[in-house]
């Protein structure tokens, strides 16, 4: 997966932590001992981000995928890593708010991604979608 440093510091592979047995564990672990009374107020809105608000249906994430390039859930899910259990939760269950807000800002950015390549085409007769096709780019 892409790599990223944080705060200067080596790098490390985003999202491996979860995926390493006992990493969830650890995790929690980890974070336990920074709470703070504070945090209650982030973990409340979480727990009512997930069992409150309204999800994005399974349709409309659908259609996400689809926009960004994918013929379903389960090949975005695949592509980006997902574990196959929560790509098919996914496809029946919908998306949480939060985490539907991010692909949709995907989703916009690839949009206006492809309307700045079609303007480049126009103007200077150089294809691109070639060359994403070709590097497996959404």
């Amino acid at each position: 997966m892409t790599e990223r440093r944080e705060g200067g510091g080596p790098r490390r592979t985003i999202g491996t932590g979860a995926s390493r047995p006992g990493g969830n564990l650890q995790q929690l672990a980890r974070h336990s001992l920074q709470f703070r009374p504070s945090d209650v107020r982030l973990v409340l809105e979480r727990v009512h981000s997930h069992l409150v608000k309204p999800r994005m249906s399974a349709e409309e994430l659908l259609d996400v995928v689809r926009g960004l390039g994918f013929d379903s859930i389960e090949a975005f899910g695949t592509r980006i890593g997902l574990e196959q259990r929560t790509a098919e939760s996914w496809s029946r269950y919908g998306l949480s708010r939060d985490a539907a807000q991010i692909l949709l800002a995907l989703l916009s950015y690839r949009q206006r991604l492809l309307e700045a390549m079609d303007d480049f085409e126009k103007e200077t007769q150089i294809p691109l979608d070639g060359f994403f096709e070709n590097h497996k780019l959404p």
